[in-house]
């Protein structure tokens, strides 16, 4: 039948912040770092040693946590080297960017 489409639940993105604790979380379980070494601006690769696997793995979980994981194949994740890229990578993929930046 046309027009059926998968189904995902989609959580609501919280705001930044409480967002960029959860992918702090899901970055501490999914590539063993601790999550006081995790940091929003950190280099994934650069800083905290995290492989091209791992840090696929790490936006591919935070996209599912989302129901975003259909848009994970459109998105080359090595554009987005920290949490906070990711963070904002995930408002934007869910419509519901803020209008400006929250530092």
């Amino acid at each position: 039948m046309e027009g059926i489409h998968l189904v995902t639940t989609r959580l609501p993105v919280p705001a930044s912040q409480e967002l960029l604790e959860e992918l702090r979380r899901i970055c501490a379980e999914t590539v063993e770092i601790p999550i006081g070494k995790i940091t929003a601006e950190a280099d994934l690769a650069a800083d905290l040693g995290v492989d091209s696997l791992s840090h696929d793995e790490l936006f591919v979980k935070a996209l599912e946590r989302y129901g975003l994981s259909a848009m994970a194949s459109t998105v080359q994740f090595t554009s987005y080297p920290t949490l906070r890229a990711l963070a904002d990578l995930i408002q934007q993929l869910s419509g519901e960017k803020s209008s400006g930046p929250d530092d």
